[in-house]
């Protein structure tokens, strides 16, 4: 039995891919995952059925952050007796990983969660995406075992890098029963990080247009405090509450009172473009209808399985216009409850267990990567991949 180590420089309470993730390699081997505490970490890990650490890194965010942590867990490694591989969950703790797996003469592995070197907040800092430009054209042609989470993002790196990369949606646990949401409660739910083009604000402000509606976001992150000074602004303090971090145990609690879960992804970034966020899944997989806006795989998604409402354009106006239109269209919110539950019963993470186990021993064994749809247990995630393959509009087409 293989012992397996999986970073991540994030706190482990709120991780779900990471918990599912360990949950499916502890059924072959031994797990221990590994996250991050700062000044700011409150809440207490609950306990878990595989090993768990918490490394302590003094500063909350911004370059020191990244400095302190990655020291810290290239040193845990590297001092770490009796391990073979490590998991490495995005670019941000690569350095240390790959550095600890070279110097330690073990085994590395990367989920690369996102498009980092795309995402908003680092698009938005020229100095800072240069360094993790440079960081992942140093130290991706260096992996060989790569997954990601959408077609189009494990396209580019398949193209960048000349490498083979698998993947696996994050896609959640199957859950024994269905919410029972009513457009009557008229209660729209966003859960996640708080972060530049995630559509809060647009959403925000639509609500000034339309009323009757609620907005409850459960998450947090740099954005937070423009958004709630936003909502009181704007005279919505009743109508926008803001929960915070939740731990993802008690997070399906807020999702099943929702009437509408909302992905609404502005694709400003590369990253936007190309996502397929684990809140999507989350709200499909207790039967709550989504809201997307111009994110063209979630808008694959909607229209495949008939789950949901489409706003052609992000923009206030328009999301009232869509709120407005939604509260009288009781007969096609009854269609779209039931193409959310056919969803759920599609799209749950039990399907790609094997596919996730068979990748993780092609790494422990050191043999070449094959092309994912070679293996027969891959199949379903083979076709969920075409699925998206197949409805990617021109433009995301063009960008891959």
């Amino acid at each position: 039995m293989a012992r397996v180590i999986h970073c991540i420089l994030n706190n482990l309470v709120y991780e779900q891919r990471l918990h599912k993730v360990a949950l499916t390699f502890s059924k072959e081997h031994e797990v221990e995952v590994v996250g991050v505490v700062t000044p700011a970490t409150k809440v207490p890990l609950s306990k878990r059925p595989y090993s768990t650490r918490r490394l302590f890194v003094p500063v909350k965010r911004g370059p020191l952050f990244f400095l302190m942590a990655n020291v810290r867990f290239f040193f845990y490694l590297f001092f770490r007796s009796k391990w073979d591989a490590v998991v490495a969950c995005d670019l941000d703790i690569l350095p240390a990983c790959w550095l600890a797996s070279v110097l330690r003469r073990k085994k590395l592995l990367l989920d690369s969660r996102e498009l980092y070197t795309q995402t908003s907040l680092v698009q938005r800092k020229p100095f800072s995406q240069k360094v993790w430009l440079l960081a992942e054209r140093l130290l991706y042609p260096r992996v060989w075992y790569i997954l990601t989470v959408s077609p189009p993002i494990a396209s580019y790196f398949s193209t960048r890098y000349k490498k083979t990369v698998w993947l696996i949606y994050n896609l959640p646990l199957r859950r024994d029963k269905f919410a029972n949401p009513r457009l009557e409660n008229r209660l729209l739910l966003y859960q996640g990080m708080l972060h530049p083009d995630r559509g809060l604000e647009e959403l925000i402000l639509a609500l000034t247009y339309v009323a009757g509606w609620k907005l409850w976001i459960v998450g947090d992150g740099p954005l937070r405090p423009y958004l709630e000074k936003l909502a009181s602004q704007q005279g919505l303090s009743q109508r926008v509450q803001f929960f915070g971090l939740v731990p993802f145990e008690v997070l399906s609690g807020y999702t099943e009172q929702a009437t509408l879960g909302v992905s609404g992804e502005v694709p400003r970034s590369l990253n936007h473009r190309f996502a397929l966020p684990n809140k999507a899944f989350d709200y499909l997989q207790q039967g709550i209808p989504l809201l997307v806006g111009e994110a063209p795989l979630l808008r694959a998604l909607v229209r495949h399985y008939g789950c949901g409402y489409i706003v052609p354009s992000w923009q206030p106006r328009e999301i009232a216009q869509a709120l407005e239109e939604l509260s009288r269209s009781y007969p096609s919110y009854a269609k779209w409850v039931e193409g959310a539950r056919a969803a759920a019963r599609d799209l749950h993470w039990e399907k790609q267990e094997s596919c996730l186990q068979t990748w993780l021993r092609y790494g422990l064994s050191g043999k070449p990567l094959p092309v994912q749809s070679a293996e027969e247990v891959c199949s379903p995630v083979a076709a969920l991949s075409q699925l998206f393959y197949g409805a990617m509009d021109s433009e995301c087409v063009a960008s891959r």
